[in-house]
């Protein structure tokens, strides 16, 4: 089977203190589904071995930290408000069996170079919907107003391709699995946020018809899919981190 190269658009990450942070190491990196296009800050990523045995690479960026979440880029001297990452998929692999212990939970395992969602997984909407539904989830993951502006904006052009666009968020296990971040010092709150959408044509709406009735409901559902704790996350005397990205599945 033929995968496409698919693209991990503009993953963000925001550093969010209540007090000066003179230096922050932040090691992002990505398993073999996939490699860096793109960093900013800019850095050279490395190829190695990962912590949890596999190859990949990684990204570092050295910064400090200001309450009002300007970070300072110790390799370049540039102030940003967060650091940017876009990552390519590579050719999948064959795929592994996978083994798991009698009534062990069930992990979902995300692989970039595989990327799918199905009507049991996401939700269905006309276009029309797609940015008001977008801003009511996105609130309840815990993004603030310049973080859903900026989601929003950077995905609507592709988005507005479609009529009828599909899409779900990822557990933040499944997709830190896939893109393992370390910080230190370690925040007291990581919110990882990644939405995986895809066009659905008018002729297959049938089969989507899951997906439809489940965009009829709350939408702070994908705080539970995600794995957020909305109290922490919005706690500012808390040193927080928060990411969001994305990916159309083609």
């Amino acid at each position: 089977m033929c995968y496409p190269k698919q693209v991990g658009g503009k993953p963000v990450i925001y550093l969010q203190t209540p007090t000066h942070l003179p230096h922050v190491n932040i090691d992002l990196s990505l398993v073999s589904a996939w490699s860096f296009s793109a960093l900013y800050p800019s850095t050279e990523p490395t190829s190695g071995v990962l912590p949890d045995g596999t190859r990949g690479q990684t990204a570092t960026w050295t910064v400090s930290a200001d309450p009002d979440g300007t970070l300072h880029d110790k390799a370049t001297g540039s102030d940003v408000a967060y650091l940017f990452w876009e990552a390519q998929t590579n050719p999948p692999r064959p795929l592994s069996p996978v083994s798991s212990r009698p009534g062990t939970p069930a992990v979902e395992a995300f692989d970039p170079a595989r990327a799918v969602l199905t009507a049991q997984d996401s939700v269905l909407l006309p276009i029309s919907k797609i940015p008001a539904y977008l801003d009511s989830a996105l609130k309840c993951l815990c993004l603030h107003t310049e973080a859903r502006t900026s989601f929003i904006t950077y995905w609507l052009p592709s988005l507005l391709k479609h009529q009828h666009v599909a899409l779900r968020f990822l557990a933040q296990d499944a997709y830190e699995a896939a893109a393992p971040m370390r910080i230190v010092p370690t925040p007291e709150v990581m919110t990882r946020v990644f939405m995986l959408f895809r066009g659905v044509e008018a002729a297959a709406l049938e089969g989507w018809e899951a997906a439809r009735l489940r965009a009829d409901g709350d939408c702070a559902m994908w705080k539970d899919v995600v794995g957020v704790d909305t109290a922490r996350a919005m706690d500012t005397a808390l040193f927080r981190v928060l990411e969001w990205g994305g990916m159309e599945v083609l």
